[in-house]
């Protein structure tokens, strides 16, 4: 079995507006965890867009630190990837402190 791959990623910028719409289709979906909700935003999504991305997962009242059924949360996953440490920057600093 291969190794962690780069996610998906699509070169042009999500404004605000294709953000939300992404949210509510993600949830359009069926039930969904929160951890998918969020997996789903870094396989589509750049860094910064990614970022603001949590940010509306927040407000909404989503829990970040959800784990799947290994036990990982997607913040784990995340630092498996070679380039997944400019994702790692969209979790807030509050949910990282011991």
């Amino acid at each position: 079995m291969a190794g962690p791959t780069q996610p998906q990623v699509f070169d042009d910028a999500w404004d605000d507006e294709r953000i939300d719409a992404f949210y509510q289709d993600q949830k359009a979906r069926g039930p969904r965890s929160d951890f998918d909700l969020i997996e789903a935003g870094y396989r589509g999504m750049r860094p910064d867009d990614f970022s603001r991305y949590i940010q509306v997962l927040l407000s909404a009242g989503h829990h970040l630190m959800e784990t799947n059924d290994l036990g990982e949360t997607v913040w784990d996953r995340i630092a498996q990837h070679a380039s997944g440490a400019a994702y790692l920057t969209a979790l807030p600093r509050t949910l990282t402190a011991n």
